[in-house]
């Protein structure tokens, strides 16, 4: 389940990184400090160890006298670990005294019997009856005696202490403190937040200007950046859609007030032939209307993100002649000529009938515009690694230079054409090849005349995410 809230996700991680900081010390303390510790404290036994067997050495010929050494030496022993701290604690080592001849001399645990390996050890833990004990021996300096100094594992361990009991209480109450430290400056550092969210929340609608970005906290200017370049596309957007929506309504205004002036002018005419005149008049402008109407629906649809794509494989050289077929009765009736360079099959696999909108709305163009006698060439080339290029070309007029970098553009109208048009086929082909990762440039035409458009397309398209 993930964490939606931003402050409770602050806190979590806090406590989180708190209690791994605890168990990483209190791990250090149990395998790494408290090994090398109990290391220390074992050679600490075992020179106390030397030390009694030395001193029981001197009374080594008195065994009654040596016991009671012994004995003051065991009570000496026991008060100096106790320390007077706890008086409560039964700590009770175990002492063993031997002769070299393994003979025992004395022990305060006669109960425990002494397992015959202790004999050859110097500071190990050993199970005896049950408990686990740590030994630890010494020789005195005339190897007359040798001692062990014992304690059971349950008795070092409250000697020593343990270091998980000893921090719990006081890591709860660290852990309580840093939690309520935490709850109140995660508060505060959340506060920029509230007033970013409350600056943004009191814009009007309609205000995108950016936002001062050098006024907020350095850690949220990147939201800012983001959310001033998201307004900046968005008044873009709105900009565009004003102007297209101008320029639509221009464009239409023309043909449905052709239209009413005719009809009013038709209420106003006897004569059958004028009037048939008037009728065609308002047939060609009402379709006039309609065709712009639908290329402006579809320029809407190729500018939407969710435009859909049917992506299926075919062969190129058979849809282009197709729809080069398709289009030499228009041809024949201006005495075109079209040509298509011969080639094999060639598998392309991307949208057909976006390819065929972008071909067909270049090469009506290209009919439309040519005087009778001229020619229209089309080029069908595999680039490979570059792709496949669809080149059109004529020797027509062409188009001036200064008029090339607006080509593309909605309502566009090369200056000096007597052919009627609305100006948008052009910018819908290229918003078709920018939806199918296609790129549509302008070249040279034939013989140095006209003009040439090349549609670069890819051997596949790959649909995005989006898509």
């Amino acid at each position: 389940m993930k964490i939606r809230s931003f402050f409770i996700y602050t806190i979590v991680l806090q406590i989180i990184s708190i209690v791994m900081l605890w168990g990483v010390w209190l791990a250090w303390i149990q395998f790494d400090y408290l090994a090398d510790f109990e290391e220390v404290y074992n050679k600490q036994q075992e020179i106390i160890a030397e030390g009694f067997a030395n001193t029981l050495e001197i009374v080594a010929d008195q065994p009654e006298v040596l016991k009671e050494v012994a004995h003051n030496l065991q009570g000496m022993y026991i008060d100096a670990m106790l320390n007077g701290e706890d008086d409560e604690l039964q700590y009770l080592p175990w002492f063993i005294a031997l002769d070299a001849n393994n003979t025992l001399i004395y022990t305060n645990r006669p109960e425990l019997p002494i397992p015959t390996k202790v004999l050859s050890l110097a500071s190990e833990k050993v199970s005896v009856a049950g408990e686990k004990w740590i030994l630890s021996f010494s020789w005195g300096e005339k190897h007359k005696i040798k001692v062990f100094i014992g304690e059971s594992v349950e008795d070092r361990g409250h000697v020593i202490g343990n270091p998980v009991e000893g921090t719990f209480v006081p890591f709860l109450f660290i852990l309580a403190t840093v939690i309520f430290a935490i709850l109140i400056t995660a508060y505060f550092s959340l506060r920029p937040l509230r007033q970013a969210a409350e600056l943004i929340s009191n814009r009007k609608p309609r205000n995108l200007t950016p936002i001062n970005v050098g006024q907020q906290f350095k850690e949220i200017r990147p939201i800012f950046k983001e959310l001033n370049q998201l307004m900046a596309r968005i008044d873009a957007a709105n900009i565009r859609e004003k102007q297209f929506m101008a320029d639509a309504a221009h464009e239409l205004r023309t043909p449905i007030a052709a239209v009413i002036a005719q009809l009013h002018l038709l209420t106003l005419v006897d004569d059958q032939q004028e009037r048939e005149e008037i009728i065609d008049d308002m047939k060609q402008s009402l379709d006039r209307a309609a065709a712009l109407s639908h290329q402006l629906i579809d320029l809407a649809r190729l500018e939407c993100d969710d435009f859909p794509l049917k992506i299926e494989s075919f062969d190129i050289y058979n849809v282009i002649g197709n729809a080069i077929a398709q289009r030499v009765p228009y041809a024949i009736t201006k005495n075109i000529e079209l040509s298509l360079n011969e080639g094999h099959a060639l598998t392309l696999k991307t949208d057909k009938q976006a390819l065929l909108s972008i071909f067909n709305n270049l090469l009506d163009n290209a009919i439309k515009y040519c005087p009778k006698g001229s020619q229209v060439e089309v080029t069908i080339e595999n680039r490979y690694a570059e792709g496949i290029h669809v080149i059109v070309r004529d020797n027509g007029p062409g188009v001036a230079k200064e008029h090339l970098n607006v080509l593309f553009s909605r309502f566009y109208r090369v200056p000096g054409s007597n052919e009627t048009g609305s100006g948008l086929g052009l910018s819908i082909a290229q918003n078709l090849a920018n939806k199918i990762q296609a790129s549509l440039i302008i070249t040279e035409g034939l013989n140095n005349k006209g003009i040439g458009f090349i549609i670069v397309l890819p051997l596949e398209t790959k649909l995005s995410d989006s898509d």
